[in-house]
């Protein structure tokens, strides 16, 4: 049961790594070809854990099978292409999806993590669960932070039972954190949230997204 909010708090860190990385220059070229190129604006996905789901048109999606190609594609420099090459087998090991709409903000993000788990959850465990997700999160991200929603999701309806959090991040300020929890054959889907702006539209999305979600 530890492992399992261990998992979604590590998802979590993850991101918001991801996220203040944004500065350096290779997130930096990698954001500005996919503006300049206009490129991946298809309103379906197919994830890497095999299912498909839709989107708004503007969003791009990273994973293990295509980030940091562009830029390692284009760049000559060995010790840059070491660099990248590193970051890419990271990404493979942590088998993350990165889901960004350059169009509607910079830093806004969703990102798709998938584990082998098996538990229940039910409206008289929701809040318990909750609470046990952000103790491990303020602990590891140091901020207190307190719960904004906290409930059972009807989303997707052939999951074994869905849940819906939201709160503060604990590990950035500024930030929201925005997630839906749902099991299904006896894996664990963690789809999350982080939004500076615009955050109504950001859950939207994600509500959407998990909505749309076919295998």
């Amino acid at each position: 049961m530890q492992l399992q909010f261990l998992n979604i708090v590590i998802g979590l860190i993850i991101s918001f790594l991801i996220l203040l990385s944004v500065k350096s220059i290779l997130i930096r070229f990698i954001i500005i070809f996919f503006l300049i190129m206009g490129a991946a604006k298809a309103e379906q996905f197919i994830s890497i854990k095999n299912f498909t789901f839709e989107l708004p048109e503007g969003y791009v999606i990273f994973n293990k099978n295509n980030l940091y190609d562009v830029y390692s594609h284009s760049n000559k420099d060995p010790l840059i292409k070491t660099q990248i090459n590193l970051a890419k087998q990271r990404l493979k090991n942590q088998s993350i999806e990165l889901l960004y709409n350059f169009s509607s903000h910079s830093l806004n993000n969703i990102n798709i993590l998938v584990f082998n788990e098996n538990y229940k959850i039910n409206k008289k465990k929701v809040l318990k669960q909750c609470k046990k997700i952000l103790k491990i999160e303020r602990k590891v991200g140091k901020r207190k932070v307190e719960l904004k929603e906290c409930r059972m999701h009807d989303q997707p309806l052939f999951a074994d039972w869905s849940m819906y959090r939201e709160n503060d991040s604990s590990f950035v300020e500024g930030v929201t954190t925005q997630q839906i929890i749902f099991l299904y054959k006896k894996k664990e889907y963690v789809i999350t949230s982080g939004c500076w702006k615009k955050c109504d539209e950001t859950k939207n999305d994600l509500f959407n997204l998990v909505k749309s979600i076919k295998f």
